[in-house]
C-alpha cells in the first residue's frame, strides 16, 4: 500500500512538471518527462493487482512504450532517419494502441442488438468520421512536412482509428449509459481534441497555449480511462436488454 501511495506521488508529480515545463516553454525537459509518466502508469496499474489479460493494459503498455521513444527527440532533430524511423514507428505503436482500447470497449457491446436500435446513428457518426479525418489529414497534408505517400497513409489510418475510437465510445454509452461508459467517452473526447489542438500545433502555428492545451487534454484523457478500470457495468445500467420500467412494474 505504501509503494503505491509513493508512486501515485510521483506520477502526479511528474505529471504537474511536465505540464508546468510546457507552459514555461521549457519543451527539451518536458519532452523527457513525458516517456517516464506512462511507463509509470503501467506499473502502478500491474502493482495494483487488475487485469494484465485484458485489452486495456495493452493499450496502456503499448502506448507507453511508444512514449519511449521520446528521448530520442533531441536524436531525430539532427538526423532525417531518426526522424522518420520515430514518425513510423510511433504512430504505429499509438494506432495499435488506440485498436486494443477499441477491442477493451467493444467486447462488451452487442453487436446485433446496437445495429438493430443505432443503425442510423452509426451512419451518420460514419459519414461525420470520414468528414473528420478528411478535414484534419487535409490540415497535416497542405502544411508539407508530410513529404511522401506513406507519410500520408499513416496520418489518414492514425486519424481514423482516433475517430473510430471515439465513435465506439459514444455509441457504448448509448448502449450502456453508465458511469463506466461515461468515464471511457469523455477519455475518448479528450483525446480527439487534444489530437486537433496538436495538428494545429504542428501543422498550423507553433502557439504555445495549443502545445498546453494538448498536454492537459492527454492528461484528462487518462485520467478518465484509469477511473474507469475501478468500474464495472452494473446491474443497475440502461442496456438494450433491460426491460422498459413499465413492464419491469407489470
Amino acid at each position: 500500500m505504501q509503494k503505491t501511495k509513493i508512486l501515485l506521488g510521483i506520477i502526479a508529480t511528474l505529471v504537474i512538471a511536465f505540464i508546468g515545463f510546457r507552459i514555461f516553454q521549457q519543451e527539451v525537459i518536458a519532452d523527457y518527462i513525458r516517456p517516464i509518466i506512462l511507463p509509470l502508469v503501467t506499473l502502478y496499474y500491474i502493482i495494483e493487482g487488475y487485469n494484465r489479460k485484458s485489452y486495456f493494459f495493452l493499450f496502456l503498455a503499448v502506448y507507453a512504450f511508444a512514449d519511449l521513444f521520446g528521448f530520442f527527440n533531441q536524436m531525430a532533430e539532427e538526423s532525417e532517419l531518426v526522424d522518420s524511423l520515430m514518425y513510423f514507428g510511433c504512430n504505429t505503436l499509438y494506432i495499435l494502441a488506440y485498436i486494443f482500447l477499441i477491442m477493451e470497449v467493444y467486447q462488451s457491446m452487442n453487436l446485433s442488438k446496437i445495429l438493430s436500435r443505432f443503425l442510423v446513428h452509426i451512419v451518420i457518426l460514419f459519414l461525420l468520421d470520414i468528414y473528420c479525418v478528411i478535414l484534419v489529414s487535409e490540415v497535416a497534408i497542405k502544411s508539407e512536412n508530410l513529404v511522401t505517400i506513406y507519410d500520408h497513409i499513416i496520418e489518414i489510418a492514425y486519424n481514423s482509428v482516433i475517430m473510430i475510437m471515439l465513435t465506439v465510445t459514444l455509441i457504448n454509452y448509448l448502449y450502456r449509459d453508465s458511469k463506466k461508459a461515461m468515464n471511457l467517452l469523455l477519455g475518448a473526447l479528450c483525446i480527439v481534441f487534444s489530437e486537433v489542438f496538436q495538428v494545429a500545433y504542428f501543422y498550423v502555428s507553433e502557439i504555445n497555449v495549443l502545445s498546453i492545451a494538448y498536454s492537459v487534454l492527454l492528461v484528462v484523457a487518462f485520467t478518465f480511462f484509469y477511473i474507469q478500470v475501478k468500474m464495472s457495468y452494473g446491474n443497475n445500467e440502461v442496456t438494450l436488454s433491460s426491460p422498459p420500467i413499465e413492464e419491469a412494474k407489470a
